[in-house]
């Protein structure tokens, strides 16, 4: 008796299911059917499931398609702090990645990171999300649009690295635009640039560093040791994922260190802008400093006050006694 006799499969759960015949027909599977499409050897098979339904998860605790360290690692990820790697386990990889979220009305460079699981053997590759990813959403409308014809899972797999790619691709072209504009305002010195976009663009550069270069270094140690059933067009294709992503990485660190130069600048400007400021009040302040002075002291009555009248001379010298006291304290100190 099969598994999946025994452990039927969760159709309520399934996003999406796309089959590839050896004769090289592509068409999507229906959840009913995929029961029937499992059990036929002939066939590879793109299952998207939502990590979020009970029902999957109750099915990789009791299926034999997945290695029961895969389905473990997947929990503690769900439960715990996740890590971007690929793992080989038996004659399956597991792989943790990065994809950004399908959200509607985000603002444009606004893009947040979800986790992509991914489970791939010679023909079936299982990915899982918790919530709606863009790079699964667009192979799937692909797909359906014959924009793409994969022959098997690994196939299936490169496809989704290249849309994730693209898509990250645009994104720092949107991103580096917006610096372009930026330095440009900065350069005319008609305006200085809000410190809150270039801290936006900065702190976004190191989260997407941040998470995809662990990415990067798992993609490194799989291309040194794949799997035995990778063929040679699919380690061609690994390699072509590893040169991208890298130079991805690259560019979105040569985006950090823009914002940070730009940023340097920016306050260069506004300390001297401040400068400038400061040195106009000096000079008036230098320039009316002797008619306050005067009127100060010209304008003091000690006629009418007790025990002071007709000593305007004995007042002039202790005041110039104070000022001498006072720039003595400021020399001692190294103040001035």
């Amino acid at each position: 008796m099969s598994d999946l006799t025994l452990n039927p499969f969760p159709t309520n759960g399934v996003v999406f299911a796309w089959g590839m015949k050896s004769s090289g027909e592509n068409y999507e599977i229906s959840p009913g059917n995929i029961h029937q499409a499992l059990e036929d050897p002939e066939q590879s098979i793109w299952l998207h499931l939502n990590l979020s339904h009970s029902q999957v998860q109750r099915w990789l605790d009791k299926t034999a398609l997945i290695p029961e360290r895969a389905v473990e690692m997947i929990q503690e990820g769900v439960t715990r702090s996740r890590l971007e790697r690929i793992e080989k386990l038996d004659d399956c990889l597991l792989m943790v990645m990065n994809d950004f979220h399908q959200e509607f009305g985000e603002k444009e460079g606004d893009a947040t990171l979800g986790t992509l699981w991914a489970i791939l053997t010679p023909r079936l590759m299982i990915s899982l999300r918790g919530k709606a990813l863009n790079t699964t959403d667009k192979l799937r409308a692909d797909l359906r649009d014959g924009q793409v014809h994969p022959y098997s899972a690994v196939e299936v797999f490169h496809e989704l690295i290249d849309l994730r790619a693209e898509y990250l691709r645009t994104l720092l072209i949107r991103l580096s635009e917006k610096m372009d504009d930026l330095e440009e305002l900065l350069l005319k010195g008609r305006d200085i640039p809000d410190h809150e976009n270039l801290a936006r663009i900065r702190i976004q550069c190191s989260r997407l560093r941040r998470q995809f270069s662990p990415e990067l270094i798992a993609l490194h140690r799989l291309h040194k040791h794949p799997p035995y059933w990778f063929s040679n067009q699919d380690k061609s294709r690994l390699s072509d994922d590893l040169d991208l992503l890298s130079f991805l990485v690259q560019e979105i660190s040569n985006l950090y260190d823009r914002a940070k130069v730009l940023q340097d600048e920016q306050a260069a400007h506004v300390a001297e802008f401040n400068a400038r400021n400061l040195q106009v009040l000096s000079v008036m302040t230098v320039i009316f400093l002797p008619m306050t002075l005067l009127t100060g002291i010209m304008g003091m009555n000690m006629e009418d006050l007790p025990g002071l009248k007709g000593s305007f001379y004995e007042v002039m010298v202790l005041m110039g006694t104070a000022g001498v006291i006072v720039y003595a304290a400021l020399k001692y100190k190294k103040i001035i």
